[in-house]
């Protein structure tokens, strides 16, 4: 028999319970709860979980998925009230996002992995990848529609700041 296993999410509190797979109860520990129940507690874990799993898995800026996420939550008024702000939780979903992506490389000698090749829209995003003379290595990027306005565009100013 498959068994879901529960413990509570309080810190400190021993308490578990076990379940089939249709949550109907089948044993669990012998202490009694000392706390009350926060489902609140819950519905914020889920949200920031959300957060945490666009934040890794897309490059949308962290204030406009925590924007998207909050508005699409349907959260009780305590659970919103309990919610950090993104100027509280910038700082952790910016260092999970860091963590996520893979380390600078240390020579010119790298394969970029197609996900940094599109755009978003997974369209061509990398234009040029030649590596002419050893040690040096020369990347264009940019969309079809960057290249359409610069093609269009009258004047065009240049950074040589490299």
């Amino acid at each position: 028999m498959k068994k879901k296993y529960w413990i509570c999410t309080t810190s400190g509190c021993k308490i578990f319970i076990h379940t089939d797979i249709n949550n109907n109860y089948l044993s669990g520990g012998k202490n009694e709860h000392e706390h009350a129940a926060n489902p609140e507690l819950l519905e914020v874990h889920q949200t920031r979980q959300q957060i945490k799993r666009r934040v890794i898995n897309e490059l949308t800026p962290i204030g406009a998925v925590y924007d998207e996420e909050m508005s699409k939550a349907s959260m009780s008024s305590t659970a919103i009230a309990i919610f950090p702000t993104v100027h509280e939780i910038y700082q952790g979903f910016a260092k999970t996002r860091r963590k996520a992506m893979p380390a600078p490389p240390q020579s010119c000698t790298f394969d970029i992995p197609e996900q940094y090749t599109l755009t978003i829209d997974k369209k061509r995003f990398l234009l040029f990848d030649e590596a002419r003379v050893r040690r040096e290595r020369l990347l264009i990027f940019s969309s079809d529609i960057q290249l359409d306005l610069l093609f269009k565009s009258s004047i065009v100013y240049m950074d040589g700041t490299y």
